[in-house]
């Protein structure tokens, strides 16, 4: 019975260190570039590359740090298409998702002086996230 569970915590997703999980890629399946094992080596190359530019991080340190950022996210969107913004829109969404979090139900002229926006542009963020993160709990609900 201790076998079993010792086993089964080898494969749980959520204590999975992020070495075992990359070290347990088959290198052949790594190297075809149309597999997703490419893109997870590729997005942790670029993580640690960001850890070491913009933290100043050891490459020690930067390396897992990336690692264990990837197999979060990893985990998160496992299974799924996604898009991701770039540039100007990826910007807009960050901002507008910081201001949604900063936004305390009556400093909305703060926000705008804070982000050079208009209060009614203030208002419509919040309604737009508002609205998101509704949808996003419901979506979760009815998986529960």
């Amino acid at each position: 019975m201790k076998r079993n569970a010792e086993q089964s915590k080898l494969f749980d997703p959520n204590t999975m260190d992020a070495k075992q999980v990359l070290s347990g890629l088959d290198p052949s399946v790594r190297d075809d570039q149309r597999l997703w094992p490419t893109l997870l080596a590729e997005l942790v190359d670029v993580v640690d590359d960001h850890f070491q530019d913009w933290a100043k991080m050891e490459p020690e340190e930067a390396l897992e740090w990336s690692q264990n950022v990837i197999v979060v996210i990893a985990h998160y969107l496992g299974g799924r298409n996604v898009y991701l913004p770039r540039d100007d829109k990826l910007k807009r969404a960050i901002r507008d998702a910081m201001i949604f979090r900063l936004f305390d139900g009556c400093n909305q002229r703060e926000l705008s002086r804070k982000t050079g926006l208009t209060t009614a542009q203030i208002y419509n963020i919040i309604s737009k996230q508002r609205s998101l993160r509704k949808d996003r709990d419901q979506h979760k609900r009815s998986f529960d």
